[in-house]
């Protein structure tokens, strides 16, 4: 190979991708090099039956950010997320939990097992929505560089303002969120086993961890972060 590039990018995946459009729009000449034949890694669609196509990987979709959407003109080019009614089915012993569908309908399959953890479930989901939208704001914001001098410590303030502008009932959730385990979290608002482990699902899956680990909380976090279609925290497939 005699030609000369800016960057070289390693595998093709959806984040190898996105960096290299962004590093082409700022003028770069990039290279992107990927060992398969097909480009997409965990998002790529392929057909795993004769006829029948999927995401082969990367099943549902909430966390890609809006702004890469429009940036890359993704919908004009095809892409569009049908929303999930649905979020989770969970078979249990001669019965079942279903989670999504709305608040109303999960608070109401929530009754069937606890009629005090029905009641909780809107302070639940508003203590997790306001640690959310705080991460949500500094979601394209350059992390303060370690060792970046005066600039840097401006910027780690003026980050840190926003979590000190937190009420004090948020600053709590948002450190317990980070550093609990979702064990520990969950068992702060909900009583009833099969309700607490329909969330603490949220906190393992993709995540090489169990609910008890230390940290896990913050996975709860991450599953309620993204959007769907302008909707908060709203999951569907591409």
């Amino acid at each position: 190979m005699t030609q000369r590039f800016d960057a070289v990018v390693i595998g093709a995946g959806h984040n190898g991708l996105t960096c290299a459009f962004y590093l082409a729009r700022a003028g770069l000449k990039v290279c992107v090099v990927e060992r398969r034949d097909v480009v997409g890694g965990a998002a790529v669609t392929e057909e795993f039956h004769p006829g029948f196509r999927n995401s082969a990987a990367s099943y549902t979709v909430s966390l890609l950010q809006p702004k890469v959407i429009a940036d890359m003109k993704l919908v004009e080019r095809g892409y569009r997320v049908i929303e999930r009614p649905v979020s989770n089915f969970f078979p249990l012993d001669g019965d079942y939990l279903k989670l999504g569908g709305g608040a109303e309908r999960t608070r109401a399959e929530f009754a069937r097992f606890s009629a005090k953890d029905a009641a909780a479930l809107d302070g639940y989901e508003a203590a997790l929505e306001r640690v959310a939208d705080l991460l949500r704001s500094m979601a394209l914001k350059t992390p303060p560089n370690a060792g970046g001098g005066v600039t840097a410590l401006l910027a780690a303030a003026a980050q840190g303002r926003q979590v000190a502008a937190l009420p004090i009932e948020g600053q709590r959730d948002a450190l317990a969120l980070f550093v609990q385990s979702a064990r520990e979290f969950l068992d702060q608002w909900f009583e009833n086993d099969h309700v607490k482990a329909a969330f603490a699902f949220d906190a393992v899956v993709g995540n090489y961890a169990g609910p008890s680990a230390p940290g896990s909380a913050y996975v709860l976090l991450h599953h309620v972060f993204g959007e769907v279609n302008g909707k908060k925290g709203a999951w569907g497939h591409p």
